[in-house]
C-alpha cells in the first residue's frame, strides 16, 4: 500500500501566550515550540507514523527549517522522494500564538507561493491525498493515475480546488468552508440546517464521499442516503490546532484498511480529539496503539477493525484482543442529524 501526499508542508512555530492578543501592543512570549507542519505534511506524517508506506510531495527552501522538516519525515518513515527545493524563496512558516485560557489560537502564515517542478513521480501510489495546494503538480497526478483512490483536504476554496474536487472520491470540508460553499449557515439548534448544508455539497461533488468536521461538536457524514452526526471524544483540551489533519489522516487509514466508512470515522475522531491534549499540530499527533486503545475502551476490543484488518503484529494482536474483552461493548453515540 502506498500513497503519495501532495501539497503544503512548513515548518511551524507555536507560542503560548495567557491573554488576547491586540493591536498597539507588546506581548511577552516565554517559550516556543518549533516543528514541521502543513495539511499535507501532517497527514502525511500520521500516515508515515502509523505504519504506511508514504510519500510526500511538496517544495521546501534550501535553510535549515527545510531540513529539520525533512529529518522530521525520514525519521518516522515518510518518504521524502519528491520534496523539492527552492533557492529563491525560504521555506513556508506559521507563528501560531495559543491564548493558554480560551484554547483558541491565532495563526500568521508567511507562504512562499513556490510550487513543484518535476511531477517526476514514479510510484505507482494505490492513493493519492491532497490539500488542493499546487493545482499543476496534483493534476499531473491524477491524469498520471486515474484509477487510483483520491482523498481531497479543504481548507480552502478557489476555481483550482474546486477543479480538483470533481475527481475526489472522498473530500473533507471544515464548517467554516462547508458554510461557505453552500452559502447557508448551520444552526445546531436546528438539525435541518446541517441536512442542508450537506446535501448541497454532496449536489456540488457528487461522485465524493463527503464529510464536514464540526470542531467540539464532532463530523456529519452520510451512511445510506442519512445523513449523520458523529459527536467528538471528550478531552482535556490544551491546543486544537492540528485536529482536522490528525482527523483526515486517521480516516484515510480507516478506509485504506477497509474499516468501513462509519469506522474509519470513529477512528478519526478518537484521533483527533486526542491530538487536542498537546501541543502543536506534528508533535500531538497520537500513535496508532493509542488511538486503538481508547476505541478498546468505548467500543470493545472485539469490535476494533484494527485488529480484524491485522494491522498490528499478528500474535500480540490476538493477545490484546483476548485480554481486553471488558470493554464498554458497541456502545454507539451516532446521532441522527
Amino acid at each position: 500500500m502506498k500513497i503519495l501526499c501532495i501539497g503544503n508542508s512548513l515548518i511551524e512555530k507555536t507560542c503560548p501566550l495567557n491573554e488576547r492578543i491586540q493591536e498597539d501592543s507588546i506581548f511577552k512570549l516565554e517559550e516556543k515550540t518549533e516543528c514541521g507542519g502543513g495539511h499535507a505534511g501532517n497527514i502525511a506524517y500520521l500516515l508515515g507514523k502509523w505504519g504506511i508506506e508514504t510519500y510526500i510531495a511538496s517544495m521546501l527552501g534550501s535553510d535549515d527549517a527545510a531540513n529539520k522538516i525533512k529529518k522530521e519525515f525520514e525519521m518516522i518513515g515518510v518518504k521524502t522522494d519528491y520534496l523539492e527545493t527552492s533557492y529563491d524563496k525560504p521555506t513556508s512558516e506559521s507563528l501560531v500564538i495559543l491564548n493558554t485560557t480560551t484554547k483558541n489560537n491565532t495563526k500568521f502564515e508567511m507562504i512562499n507561493n513556490t510550487y513543484l517542478k518535476k511531477y517526476a513521480f514514479v510510484i505507482e501510489p494505490d492513493v493519492i491525498v491532497t490539500d488542493g495546494n499546487d493545482f499543476n503538480a496534483i493534476m499531473a497526478a491524477f491524469d498520471k493515475y486515474p484509477k487510483v483512490k483520491k482523498f481531497v483536504v479543504v481548507h480552502d476554496m478557489n476555481k483550482e480546488i474546486a477543479e480538483i474536487c470533481k475527481f475526489a472520491d472522498y473530500i473533507i470540508f471544515n464548517k467554516k468552508m462547508a458554510e461557505e460553499i453552500a452559502k447557508l449557515n448551520i444552526d445546531y439548534n436546528n438539525s435541518s440546517t446541517l441536512v442542508n448544508v450537506y446535501n448541497v455539497l454532496k449536489q456540488k461533488f457528487s461522485k465524493a464521499e463527503i464529510i464536514v468536521t464540526l470542531s467540539e461538536r464532532g463530523s456529519m457524514y452520510s451512511i445510506n442516503s442519512q445523513v449523520k452526526i458523529m459527536p467528538t471524544v471528550k478531552t482535556n483540551i490544551i491546543d486544537t490546532n492540528g485536529a482536522g489533519d490528525s482527523y483526515a489522516g486517521a480516516f484515510i487509514y480507516g478506509i485504506l484498511r477497509d474499516f468501513g466508512h462509519e469506522k474509519a470515522i470513529a477512528y478519526a475522531t478518537i484521533a483527533a480529539s486526542l491530538s487536542t491534549t498537546k501541543l502543536t499540530s506534528r508533535l500531538s499527533i497520537p500513535s496508532l496503539t493509542e488511538v486503538s486503545n481508547y476505541y478498546d475502551s468505548k467500543f470493545g476490543a472485539q469490535n476494533n477493525p484494527n485488529y480484524q484488518a491485522g494491522t498490528q503484529n499478528g500474535q500480540e494482536n490476538k493477545e490484546a484482543l483476548n485480554m481486553n474483552t471488558t470493554g464498554e461493548g458497541n456502545n454507539d453515540n451516532r446521532q441522527n442529524a
